[in-house]
């Protein structure tokens, strides 16, 4: 049982081999593991394959320490499971600079390939030459 109830919705689907997320934040860790758990049938759909993740985040796009420290953990073992990349828009968030710091360090502690776009349509054609360049 939670100590809290859940702060932040994401929404989640796969279209080919992107995992397509949309988020609305602030999120805190109880959040993070109810999405972890949503993930699970859509983690086995990909596994197996290369596959990136394009983050669409409005609101405040900003996860509490532990919630931060548990997503950095989740990417990394995502890894293990063929993500190559994640490509993140954040322009209709309240706060962009803000926030692409403070996931650039979440990405960061994961280890993880990502980059911040203006829109959506970038954001895909980065991840699949990502994908395109790994599954050579």
């Amino acid at each position: 049982m939670s100590r809290f109830p859940t702060h932040g919705s994401v929404e989640l689907d796969v279209v080919d081999n992107i995992l397509l997320v949309e988020g609305q934040g602030p999120w805190n860790l109880e959040s993070v593991m109810e999405s972890e758990k949503q993930m699970e049938p859509i983690l086995k759909e990909l596994s197996g394959s290369r596959w990136g993740a394009l983050v669409v985040l409005h609101g405040d796009p900003i996860y509490v320490p532990d919630a931060a420290a548990f997503l950095s953990k989740v990417i990394q073992a995502q890894k293990a499971l063929g993500r190559v990349a994640t490509a993140m828009v954040v322009e209709q968030s309240n706060t962009p600079a803000f926030s692409k710091r403070h996931l650039a360090q979440v990405f960061d502690d994961a280890g993880e390939n990502y980059r911040f776009f203006p829109d959506t349509k970038q954001a895909k054609w980065w991840l699949i030459q990502q994908i395109m360049k790994l599954s050579d």
